[in-house]
């Protein structure tokens, strides 16, 4: 045994343990995988004590890459580690560490693993006998990811709502628009939806992924697939609504549980809950028909707006600024009254250097029914002076089925007034706004596209947006589970063999862009969150659009290449719980949206992160796929109906012998669960003396 001394400084020193073993390993074996573009640097946490000590970085070797409330990311040279641990003010320091490249990390985080090997458990929960669906874009529907271990598809059905070549899907006597395929000819003949992403082979592999020699595989990976399909241009609130419909009529003739992925979403809405499609999701979910949506990615993005305005000609002006800084605005602006009480409009560009008002538009009221507002370069020379390209706005009283004391004649509708623009400065300094004026006393909220913000620019008299409100509309269904993301990786080796360092990720931390509420009726969203940031999966062979650089190496099977890459965002996340929920409904197919809701609640993670973190961001805090699975098995399953016909008789003990002399299915996994009477991880005679107890009382 040899004893590895740190330098004597370091006695007290800030670093953590994993650290000093790095450290250690490098003195006296000259090498250590760390993630770090330099061989000759260390990647790290530095938690400082405060901003003091960012200058006394900078006047160090040590490179600052990124600030975060109360620590930074930094590349610190070798031979500069001494200085760093010594440097007053640093409190805790904590290198990089390797993680492996493949979605382990999230299964791991999310406590899966041990539920697929059966490890402390009575039988091992893979998805067997559920349905997974996915409605997105990008699907390589045979992928080596979405095969079993005899190279068989196990994507059992598709869905295309833009195709026509194939058979019309019919569903409640009526024609869906597109076509399916459900036959494994049929199948094994297709490609892709789309030839310009790889989005959907990623979630569906996230979900339900099954190659594992490399270890990029899902969370139940025995589960039957049903994709939907289509071109990105074409994923609309009414397709995803036929797709829902078709995946469950399929889960329906083939008597199987089911649960939905819709790594999708969109601000548009009323967000709480109203939209047509979180109506179609009221609709369509139910006991064994599970939806689950991404919660968005705007959490670091001020796209939400809110104003209360006292009436009398009360009036609010917000800018539009571009995301990246730009001078083009281009994107929605979707504003909602409190009620029916009418907000007016008008576009007003102001000189930033003087704070005089240069242009204003008509004040735009409630337009006809059959008109909208066009305001363009082309016709409107004074506007043509700062701004070129065009504005089109239009308005309506809109359904609400919020509690509104204020329609007191019974209208539940509210007023919503839609900007639509692409508008680009000519020159910069003149800034583009909306303003709002009222004549009761109402409440503005809204929501804009992530590529413009509301942004005050600095003019007391302005107001901007924020991230609190920016969870997806689609999210605020009380049908659906919406969940956010954390991060699970800090680094990840590309093809090539070069390292990307993600700088705004801390391992164990809510992701800067995890979207949050509350919805417009005060309920907390998201409903928790799971591994989002960052994750591999699956990619799309046909993929022409993506910088194949930055991909991590193919999997080669058979002369077939099978391309993998790394994402990020609640898209990635949600199929992580997506996966969960179909283990959790592999055990009982009869759950309900809220009763999986609430069980993926009550079971989360509570870790440091969450408890000091914010508890709107976080919802119930961090997926644990084992507590949730426990949860099922001891609270949703009458104890001892081992046949599972709802009642405890003589014939569960028949049924219990059965399964002890094996003449059950083997893979028959909830038939296991429901054998372990005594929940004592094993089947033998004492569950039989605890089933007779239970018949006996």
């Amino acid at each position: 045994m040899m004893l590895v001394l740190m330098p004597a400084a370091w006695a007290n020193n800030p670093l953590s343990a994993a650290s000093k073993l790095a450290i250690a390993q490098r003195q006296f074996a000259g090498s250590i995988r760390t993630p770090s573009r330099d061989s000759n640097c260390y990647l790290a946490f530095i938690r400082i004590q405060d901003d003091t000590v960012l200058e006394r970085l900078r006047q160090s070797e040590i490179v600052v890459n990124g600030q975060f409330e109360g620590f930074i990311t930094a590349q610190v040279p070798i031979h500069a580690m001494n200085e760093l641990v010594e440097m007053d003010g640093v409190s805790h320091i904590s290198l990089a560490r390797h993680l492996s490249l493949c979605n382990d990390s999230a299964r791991y985080f999310s406590r899966v693993n041990s539920l697929h090997s059966g490890e402390n458990q009575v039988t091992a929960f893979k998805g067997r006998g559920v349905i997974v669906g996915v409605i997105d874009t990008g699907i390589d529907f045979n992928h080596i990811n979405l095969c079993d271990e005899n190279g068989g598809s196990r994507v059992r059905a598709v869905y295309l709502p833009c195709d026509s070549t194939g058979n019309a899907p019919i569903v409640e006597g009526l024609t869906l628009p597109g076509s399916c395929y459900e036959t494994p000819v049929e199948i094994a003949s297709l490609t892709t939806d789309c030839t310009t992403a790889s989005h959907g082979s990623h979630t569906t592999g996230t979900a339900a992924g099954s190659y594992l020699p490399n270890g990029l595989y899902g969370v139940a990976p025995e589960a039957d697939i049903v994709v939907c399909g289509m071109a990105e241009s074409e994923l609309n609130d009414v397709n995803i609504a036929n797709g829902i419909k078709y995946i469950f009529d399929y889960a329906d003739r083939h008597h199987q549980p089911c649960v939905i992925n819709m790594s999708l979403g969109s601000n548009e809405g009323p967000n709480n809950g109203t939209s047509p499609l979180c109506k179609a999701f009221d609709s369509m979910s139910g006991p064994g028909r599970i939806c689950v949506l991404s919660a968005g990615n705007d959490g670091d993005a001020p796209i939400c707006f809110r104003k209360s305005l006292m009436g009398r000609g009360d009036t609010v002006t917000t800018f539009l600024r571009n995301q990246w800084g730009g001078l083009q605005r281009e994107g929605y602006v979707s504003m909602w009254s409190d009620g029916r009480q009418i907000h007016k409009s008008r576009v007003v560009i102001i000189n930033r250097n003087s704070g005089m008002l240069e242009y204003a538009s008509p004040v735009i009221g409630v337009l006809p029914e059959d008109s909208v507002y066009h305001l363009s370069s082309e016709t409107d020379t004074v506007f043509a002076q700062y701004y070129t390209g065009e504005m089109i706005f239009a308005n309506a009283y809109e359904p609400s089925f919020i509690d509104d004391s204020s329609n007191t004649d019974g209208d539940a509708s509210r007023y919503h007034s839609y900007w639509m623009f692409d508008a680009t400065s000519r020159v910069s300094g003149h800034l583009l706004g909306l303003q709002y004026v009222v004549e009761e006393p109402t409440e503005l909220v809204g929501w804009c596209t992530k590529n413009t913000y509301f942004y005050t620019f600095g003019f007391e008299n302005a107001t901007g947006g924020s991230p609190v409100g920016s969870i997806s509309d689609l999210a605020t269904s009380d049908s659906v589970v919406s969940v956010g993301a954390y991060s699970s990786r800090y680094s990840y080796v590309d093809n090539r063999g070069e390292t990307h360092v993600l700088y705004h990720s801390v391992p164990g931390d809510i992701a800067y862009f995890s979207s949050y509420g509350p919805d417009e009726r005060g309920i907390s969203r998201p409903d928790l969150c799971a591994p989002g940031q960052s994750l591999f999966s699956s990619a799309n062979r046909y993929d022409e659009k993506s910088n194949r650089d930055n991909w991590l190496v193919d999997v080669v099977v058979n002369e077939s290449s099978y391309p993998y890459y790394v994402n990020h965002g609640t898209s990635m996340s949600a199929p992580v719980v997506t996966g969960t929920v179909a283990l959790m409904l592999q055990i009982n197919p009869s759950l309900s949206p809220s009763a999986v809701r609430e069980i993926l609640r009550e079971t989360c993670i509570k870790d440091e992160p969450v408890i000091s973190g914010d508890a709107q961001r976080w919802g119930g805090g961090k997926l644990d796929a084992t507590a949730a699975i426990n949860h099922v098995i001891r609270n949703t399953l009458l104890q001892g109906d081992v046949n599972n016909d709802n009642e405890v008789t003589i014939a569960d003990v028949g049924a219990l012998l059965d399964i002890m002399l094996g003449n059950w299915p083997k893979d028959d996994a909830a038939a296991l669960v429901r054998a372990d009477v005594n929940y004592d991880n094993e089947i033998q005679i004492g569950d039989i003396n605890q089933l007779l107890g239970i018949i006996l009382k």
